[in-house]
């Protein structure tokens, strides 16, 4: 939904009401409170918020809530870990995130964009992440106004923890497992007075022998050419985390906060490789094998302050927040081919590096109004990025490195956006219960192709409504329709036209032309919660209809090259049915199951085919604690991921399980031990260029054994 006349002068509109109401509350500071209102029986509006004893899932009328708590925590458990428990969410060995099988997801944190969650850096993010810094996973599929409208398939909302107390804390963790995997970590908050600080460090070794296979069919007019062959790759990864914050309350109902966090992860591999090519006639053409030394290093920071003030009037709040991030990526592959055909041995180091920098200011105020709820805001935000790519020809005698400048490229980006947004929600006697919103988002993108001098500039503006309503069919039973409007922005990486080689087979480029594509989304649902017999269940009916579908397009630009980049491909939707059921069953057993059926409309595979790509697929998870006895629960889970189409092709259903068990020694000391695995990921894509099919094994059984010690005896921090 495109507005080209006068998106800001909606988006002034909304930030003058905010700055025109958020006045008389900065001044109620100063004001004598006024004494408290007697109790009163809650309405329905207060009644948006459902809790499940069982694995302590929590709905509202915009969203899902999990609860990791409750859960046996894994020393080396981290945000992927907490991620793939929550209601629909996917998170495969590469850091990849799908929710209900779409991988137009924005992961939020505390409600807010960052720049850590974005492009290569979201998967780095999420595995240095210690699960034990979350308090909870909010899963939108259908956002309201309130939240950016960025992820066609929704928003994953990660809620870090905050701890406030009035004991101190001081927790410490240690885990070890196969394969020369450990982990460490320490906790601490204190709170004096109106001032409380916490923070924790981490560090995590990870160890994988993950097994890759590759069988490409090439056709031509002279017959099928058929490259294929195993890689071995065994590879580490160490990261380092701290996490630090301060808050201060002036007053009674100000409060100031200070958070600081740095994150550093090393990734080393050494893959072997063996590959052949043979020609239509079955004769071996080309026969090498290969050795790549991989190390990458990242490094993030951000800051991040913010303000809140509690007005006198009841639900009166206004808050500011200012995040600065700071990321940086560097790769290098040394690779040494040894041929076993005419072809002449040879080495090669690619290398890259991105520096990306972020600065957003948003500002939040809510309050009571005509019986209901308003809510408006705003949020200003600008990025910069630099990318750089090089290869290098090194010499086999003088080790001289030779820039190969057909292959090397550095572009920029900058972006800047604005975002203004009002909702209302009222109740509507006691049974109905309604929530509206608008919100406008102006975008305005530059990037600069250094290399070769091309500039690639994109300005638009887009409105995004939200609309919920939710009907109260008795005390334990309610119905809820929910509508929201998302777009889904091409990475910065989507639009550098030059190529970038991944090796001498594989490359990819950008596409300046590519254009953002819209999704509408609609649900309906019905939840059961009875809290006596702690039981919920859900059913929910979803479709999504989204233009400018972004598609993988794959072809050959010689030979031996095969080159792939996104293109928007027309409409695509997806409809389907959502199950869940949670129950505690007595006082020792916690079962939760959750199924999506969806069948799915993608545009043709490539621009010479003519027929859309349909799939039916079913994918959900099974969790199931028992509590052995006070001090000891144990917990096993099986995830599934059904077929996902790719646009020229599909990846075939998936699934990984673990099992998990924690014994509470004394109120000072826990053990716990865990076991995973995943299954092997099979790809494959059908075009007009060929057939290739792709495994990828991320190398077996994950064994941890841990500790957990409290010194002063609490088990958590709370928030």
């Amino acid at each position: 939904m495109k507005w080209h006349y006068s998106p800001f002068m909606a988006l002034l509109t909304s930030t003058a009401l905010v700055m025109t109401m958020a006045g008389p509350v900065a001044a109620q500071g100063t004001r004598e409170k006024p004494k408290p209102k007697p109790e009163t029986a809650k309405t329905d509006s207060d009644l948006t918020t459902v809790t499940v004893t069982a694995a302590k899932p929590t709905t509202k009328i915009d969203r899902d809530v999990y609860d990791p708590k409750t859960e046996p925590a894994m020393p080396n458990s981290n945000a992927v870990d907490v991620l793939n428990k929550a209601p629909g969410v996917n998170v495969d060995p590469e850091g990849n995130v799908t929710l209900r099988g779409n991988s137009a997801v924005q992961i939020l944190v505390d409600g807010k964009p960052s720049a850590l969650m974005q492009g290569n850096f979201r998967a780095i993010t999420l595995q240095s992440l210690p699960a034990d810094a979350i308090a909870s996973i909010e899963v939108m599929t259908t956002p309201s106004a309130q939240f950016s409208a960025d992820g066609g398939g929704g928003i994953i909302n990660i809620v870090m923890k905050k701890n406030r107390t009035l004991r101190p804390i001081l927790g410490m963790r240690l885990g070890a497992g196969n394969e020369g995997r450990y982990s460490m970590g320490v906790n601490a908050g204190a709170t004096k007075g109106r001032l409380n600080v916490n923070g924790s460090l981490n560090f995590n070794r990870d160890t994988r022998q993950p097994e890759f296979s590759l069988d490409r069919e090439r056709y031509t007019p002279t017959g099928t050419f058929r490259f294929g062959g195993v890689s071995d790759l065994p590879q580490s990864t160490d990261s380092y985390g701290f996490i630090g914050a301060a808050g201060f309350s002036p007053s009674d109902t100000d409060a100031l906060g200070l958070e600081v966090t740095l994150n550093r992860s090393d990734f080393e591999s050494t893959g072997l490789s063996a590959f052949e090519e043979r020609d239509p006639v079955g004769k071996i053409t080309t026969q090498y094998q290969s050795r790549d030394d991989r190390r990458n290093e990242s490094q993030q920071g951000s800051v991040r302050l913010s303000f809140s003030h509690r007005g006198d009037t009841e639900g009166e709040t206004l808050k500011a927040d200012l995040r600065k991030n700071r990321s940086t990526l560097s790769r290098d592959t040394v690779s040494d081919y040894s041929f076993s055909t005419a072809s002449p041995n040879r080495r090669t180091l690619r290398s890259g590096d991105n520096t990306q920098r972020a600065l957003a200011m948003s500002v939040d105020y809510s309050r009571q109004l005509w019986s209901g709820v308003f809510t408006s805001g705003f949020e200003l935000s600008t990025t910069a990025a630099r990318t750089g790519n090089a290869e290098y020809d090194i010499s086999l005698t003088t080790a001289a490195h030779a820039l190969d400048t057909r292959r090397s490229n550095a572009y920029e980006v900058n972006q800047d956006q604005i975002d203004g947004y009002v909702t209302y929600q009222k109740a509507l006697g006691l049974r109905w219960t309604v929530l509206s919103g608008l919100r406008v988002e102006t975008t305005n993108l530059t990037l600069n192709q250094v290399t070769s001098h091309v500039s690639v500039r994109q300005t638009y503006s887009h409105i995004h409504p939200s609309f919920a309503i939710q009907y109260l069919l008795s005390e334990t039973s309610k119905l809820r329709y929910n509508y929201g409007h998302r777009i889904t922005r091409p990475d910065v990486s989507d639009l550098n036209p030059f190529i970038i080689y991944w090796d001498d087979r594989n490359a990819r480029s950008g596409n300046p032309d590519l254009q953002p594509s819209e999704t509408h989304l609609s649900e309906l649902r019905y939840e059961y919660n009875n809290r006596p017999k702690n039981l919920t269940f859900t059913a929910t009916w979803f479709y999504k209809k989204t233009e400018n579908v972004f598609v993988e397009r794959s072809t050959y630009i010689d030979d031996n090259l095969y080159l792939s980049r996104r293109e928007n491909g027309g409409s695509g939707s997806e409809n389907g049915l959502d199950l869940m059921y949670n129950r505690r069953i007595g006082t020792k057993w916690d079962v939760n199951l959750q199924t999506t059926f969806k069948r799915e409309r993608r545009p043709p595979r490539s621009s010479t085919f003519t027929t859309i790509t349909e799939a039916q697929t079913m994918a959900g998870g099974v969790r199931i604690g028992y509590r052995m006895s006070p001090n000891d629960q144990v917990q096993v889970s099986l995830n599934t991921a059904g077929k996902q189409l790719t646009g020229q092709g599909y990846t075939e259903p998936t699934h990984r399980w673990s099992v998990s068990y924690s014994r509470r020694i004394n109120g000072k000391l826990t053990a716990t031990a865990s076991l995973q695995d995943h299954s092997t990921s099979r790809s494959i894509i059908e075009n007009q260029a060929g057939h290739t099919v792709t495994e990828f094994n991320l190398g077996g059984l994950n064994v941890m054994f841990g500790l957990q010690i409290n010194p002063f005896g609490i088990s958590r921090a709370t928030r």
